[in-house]
């Protein structure tokens, strides 16, 4: 365990960081990050800056700092890099390892993830990844994750786009949200690549009866190629 930074100014100072530093890894950091996971998109740190961004994330998570001390640390520090891996995946390891454990420190988090998927898209986009990734494809975290997602935000721009990336979550949670939505009709484009989505992750999960109702419900353009790929798997 390594000793203890309670604030960034104390870690920038440990690795000698003056604010041009900062500002130009973050910069670096948010371009890698718009597109995160997306297919056909590869963007890499440079070595030496992903080697800095673990060595500092590791200062704050194999730290002594309380956990929400950790998690304050962590998401101040995804502030300024939006790397997925170094600032997001504690987060998840934390949950599913049952670190973190308390439900007040668990909604800091969710609370935080729906924010930044309301965000710009450098924030917007690994939150989306670390959820659709890590945290929906895991059996332990799934459905504690997404109530506490869903019971966590504040604009409804962040569960539009929780929906975008809800591929492996179960049917059952899903639709609840879906039948929420669906007397807005500026909602129902989304609806549908939601379903689309969950048609066709790789672990994606759908229910063909109850995505069917859904569908009838829903006022969108069925001449498109998503509505005929989403029936192609109802059939």
């Amino acid at each position: 365990m390594v000793s203890s930074m309670r604030t960034l100014n104390e870690i920038f100072s440990a690795f000698k960081l003056n604010k041009g530093d900062v500002n130009k890894l973050s910069s670096e950091a948010k371009f890698v990050s718009i597109d995160c996971g997306r297919k056909g998109v590869v963007k890499e740190l440079e070595p030496q800056t992903w080697d800095l961004l673990d060595d500092i994330s590791d200062e704050v998570w194999y730290s002594d700092l309380s956990i929400p001390e950790k998690i304050n640390l962590g998401f101040q520090l995804f502030e300024i890099f939006p790397s997925y891996y170094h600032f997001l995946v504690p987060f998840y390891q934390g949950i599913r390892n049952k670190e973190i454990f308390k439900q007040d420190d668990k909604a800091v988090v969710w609370n935080n993830f729906m924010n930044y998927l309301a965000s710009e898209n450098y924030y917007a986009d690994p939150v989306s990844y670390v959820l659709w990734v890590d945290f929906f494809e895991d059996e332990r975290t799934v459905r504690e994750s997404w109530q506490g997602l869903v019971n966590n935000y504040s604009e409804r721009e962040s569960l539009l786009r929780l929906l975008e990336c809800a591929g492996p979550v179960p049917f059952d949670l899903k639709s609840m949200v879906y039948e929420s939505l669906l007397n807005d009709r500026e909602t129902h484009t989304i609806i549908l690549n939601s379903l689309l989505y969950s048609a066709y992750d790789a672990f994606g999960k759908i229910d063909k009866d109850g995505t069917r109702k859904i569908l009838a419900k829903l006022k969108v353009d069925t001449r498109t190629e998503k509505y005929k790929l989403l029936m192609d798997k109802l059939q």
